[in-house]
């Protein structure tokens, strides 16, 4: 009896590369008729072939289903039939996507007269408020003021950002972002809105802050919550506050944290779009320091201790698919 042959679950690298040129080539407006009967008998030259030819028709259908944000201007996935992005602009580089040497105020304008100050991909940012407080801003991040004689309040449009707020006992500092509303009691923390799955983590770093969602708490130094969009509040965890700033450095800390998490975090400072596909991935649970300011290499180096795969479609959309 003939043995089965047990074939890898993905194809080679270098035929996945070969075949997702073919698709860019073909998809380019610009192909000729040759083109195509090249890539049909190069499908034809084993199972791997085929294998790498689908994989790279699968992955084209996917940029389809990007879509390019209203309000903050980002690519996200879902509903890219009916967002006017075209994947050859996807593909096709920064300009095609309109964030290119834009910094801030790309995003800004994004955000319509709601944005006060934001930053650019890459871009991380240090403001002082007319009462002396400081924000720092991390990448892709925008916040709107509403400062006056008898309130200070600051909202979180988009991304992440630590708060050194000025004592002030007259006037109380609150911050709100997706659902939950903060109020300062004298200090230093830090609101993160770039998680992957769509809920906020707050982390104090000096002092108390109370926190608001579906319930209330008040958070203490070296203490982190998880607010869910439904506005509920997970557990209480400890966290130390090189961990919450390193960004700041241009460092990300991941104890135990979940892919989706860390791709979260690189985004911000990628120029197009990463992407992850296939059951289970977002879920990987990863210990590593990664920099930011390096998504290609930080992506890399994942790929060496997870069961992923990371393919670049172009400069502009990277796929983390499972490996």
């Amino acid at each position: 009896m003939t043995p089965p042959i047990h074939r890898p679950a993905h194809p080679p690298r270098a035929l996945s590369d070969e075949a997702l040129a073919f698709i860019v080539r073909l998809n380019s407006g610009e192909a000729q008729p040759a083109t195509l009967a090249a890539f049909t008998a190069w499908r034809r030259l084993s199972p791997d072939h085929e294998a790498a030819a689908r994989e790279a028709e699968q992955l084209w259908g996917d940029a389809s289903e990007l879509h390019q944000d209203s309000r903050s201007g980002l690519i996200r996935p879902g509903a890219g039939r009916h967002s006017g992005l075209s994947r050859r602009a996807l593909l096709g580089g920064a300009a095609g996507l309109g964030i290119a040497g834009t910094g801030g105020a790309w995003l800004a304008g994004r955000l319509g007269p709601r944005a006060d100050f934001a930053t650019g991909t890459g871009e991380v940012r240090t403001v002082t408020l007319t009462d002396h407080s400081r924000v720092t801003l991390n990448a892709r991040s925008a916040i709107a003021l509403d400062l006056t004689a008898a309130h200070r309040h600051v909202r979180l449009l988009e991304g992440q950002a630590f708060f050194q707020v000025a004592a002030d006992p007259a006037r109380a500092f609150e911050v709100t972002a997706g659902t939950a509303r903060l109020r300062a009691l004298g200090t230093a923390f830090d609101v993160d809105a770039n998680r992957g799955d769509g809920s906020l983590a707050v982390s104090v770093i000096e002092h108390a802050v109370r926190v608001t969602g579906a319930s209330e708490l008040t958070l203490q130094a070296g203490e982190r919550v998880r607010i869910g969009p439904d506005g509920r509040l997970g557990p209480v965890t400890l966290q130390p506050a090189d961990v919450t700033l390193a960004w700041r450095s241009g460092l990300y800390i991941a104890e135990d944290r979940p892919l989706a998490d860390i791709i979260a975090a690189l985004r911000p400072y990628h120029a197009g779009w990463i992407v992850t596909r296939g059951e289970g991935i977002d879920a990987l649970r990863v210990n590593a320091v990664l920099d930011l300011r390096t998504p290609e290499a930080s992506l890399a180096a994942l790929a060496q201790g997870l069961p992923i795969r990371v393919i670049a479609l172009s400069p502009f959309l990277t796929i983390v698919a499972a490996g």
